[in-house]
């Protein structure tokens, strides 16, 4: 299977049908049967709801795909976070170790 092939998601329907022919011999239920039609109405209501939550949630591979990309940009994020807290301008540095020469000199002048 190449990766372009989506796996086509099992489908229930011939189960389902086996199942309520099975139902209908056990219990002797006519093809005019008022339960038929509540069992066609549940039958409206469930594909209403899975088309619905189809919609909602992303395909396994989408999220993959956005996961793995969060992890990268998180990474790249992380990086420049690190040198920029590493990085201290040269001026800067040069009046730090001015200053610390000078507190050690007077510190150690008073001793």
């Amino acid at each position: 299977m190449s990766a372009s092939e989506k796996p086509t998601p099992p489908d229930f329907d011939e189960e389902f049908t086996q199942a309520v022919t099975q139902w209908r011999e056990q219990h002797k239920i006519k093809a005019d049967d008022a339960v038929l039609l509540l069992l066609d109405l549940f039958r409206i209501h469930q594909n209403h709801w899975d088309e619905i939550r189809r919609r909602q949630m992303p395909n396994l591979d989408e999220f993959r795909t956005e996961v793995a990309g969060l992890i990268e940009a998180t990474k790249l994020i992380k990086e420049k976070a690190v040198k920029q807290a590493r990085a201290v301008d040269l001026p800067t540095a040069i009046w730090a170790a001015i200053s610390a020469a000078l507190a050690g000199f007077l510190i150690a002048r008073a001793l």
